[in-house]
């Protein structure tokens, strides 16, 4: 039988099928017994899926494949549909002959187009040491590349293929607004902080098996990846202002805002409050439209969507979002296999003449 997309599966439902698996992890039940929470997901969506009394083999078994085949059932649980895991395989990518990035959703705009942007922008930074600053940490070896596929979140938004660099072209977009509205910001150092505020997510975060943390993710963070990333350019740069220098470390350390959101610092500088309430905006409202295409509500549903951490809220959602057509992410299927190719499709990106003659 054809496997059944999860974004077209309901309640009381029977399922099988391979799906990527994310997320698993083992736990305890008040019975002694084991189970297993994850989400199972293909191209269309992901799914939260639960195994009942499992054991710590099977777990190590699940680990340690990306692919589980299944058969299950659909239930609704707290409104949400989830999956009851009957029997698996935990199944290689080799022996199902697929690679987990095509399980993944991708972002809906060109790739080449945003790198184009993102070089113009470069280009536009006034301070040369600065600028040299920026282009030698986009030269880390295998950084372009991944920075065409990484997402900008595990989950919570633009978390897709090509999210952060999406991410960082709409902040680099929010950044000239407010650098417009407010002459006096120094422009160099905030478009410099867009650019590199997020750049260690290329480490922190792996595509291989989903959506998923690194050992340097886990163990650092993005945060810390890059003021060492700065630190390691400058010293190859040589000559850049020691204040501008940290400057802009303190933008990418203070950038979540709060200590207790992972940034060090708060924020003390102009470009780094301007930085951390764009990077806000822009993470709140795609994770609000990207809630609002999961909850799907007809015509005679509630308009009030699940309680959202992201948000703190349960958002509402106006009929008139009904009548627009939301940004967000589109299947794998659909999207341009060149996407992580450069721009004559058989290697890294070239900048063409308009785009400055950048060196990478």
């Amino acid at each position: 039988m054809d496997q059944r997309s999860l974004d077209s599966i309901t309640s009381g439902d029977r399922l099988e099928g391979i799906f990527l698996v994310a997320g698993a992890n083992l736990k305890t039940a008040r019975n002694g017994k084991f189970f297993i929470p994850m989400t199972l997901r293909d191209h269309t969506a992901g799914v939260k899926a639960v195994r009942w009394e499992s054991s710590q083999e099977e777990f190590r078994e699940i680990d340690r494949n990306p692919f589980l085949r299944i058969h299950g059932r659909v239930e609704e649980y707290q409104g949400n549909l989830q999956i009851i895991i009957d029997t698996l395989e935990p199944v290689s990518a080799s022996e199902a002959g697929l690679q987990a990035a095509e399980f993944l959703p991708r972002t809906p705009c060109d790739i080449e187009t945003l790198e184009r942007d993102l070089e113009q922008r470069i280009v536009s930074i006034k301070n040369e040491s600065l600028r040299s600053l920026v282009v030698a940490i986009l030269e880390r070896p295998g950084l372009r590349d991944q920075l065409r596929v990484s997402p900008a979140g595990k989950s919570m938004h633009h978390a897709y293929i090509g999210g952060l660099l999406e991410h960082m072209v709409s902040l680099l977009k929010l950044a000239d607004f407010v650098c417009d509205h407010y002459p006096w910001l120094d422009r160099d150092i905030l478009i410099s902080g867009v650019i590199l505020h997020d750049i260690a997510k290329t480490t922190e975060l792996g595509i291989d098996n989903g959506f998923n943390y690194t050992d340097e993710g886990q163990l650092l963070g993005h945060i810390v990846l890059c003021c060492n990333w700065i630190d390691e350019a400058s010293r190859k740069v040589g000559d850049i202002d020691r204040e501008v220098l940290l400057q802009i470390q303190h933008v990418v350390a203070s950038h979540h805002g709060q200590l207790e959101f992972g940034s060090p610092k708060k924020p003390m500088t102009a470009e780094a409050l301007a930085l951390h309430y764009i990077d806000n905006l822009d993470a709140k409202l795609m994770g609000y439209m990207e809630l609002f295409r999961s909850a799907k509500p007809g015509p005679e549903d509630s308009r009030f969507g699940s309680h959202a951490y992201m948000l703190d809220v349960r958002p509402y959602f106006p009929r008139n979002l009904d009548y627009q057509r939301p940004p967000g992410f589109t299947t794998p299927s659909s999207s341009p296999s060149r996407s992580s190719e450069g721009r004559d499709g058989t290697g890294p990106a070239k900048v063409t003449p308009g785009d400055g003659d950048l060196p990478f």
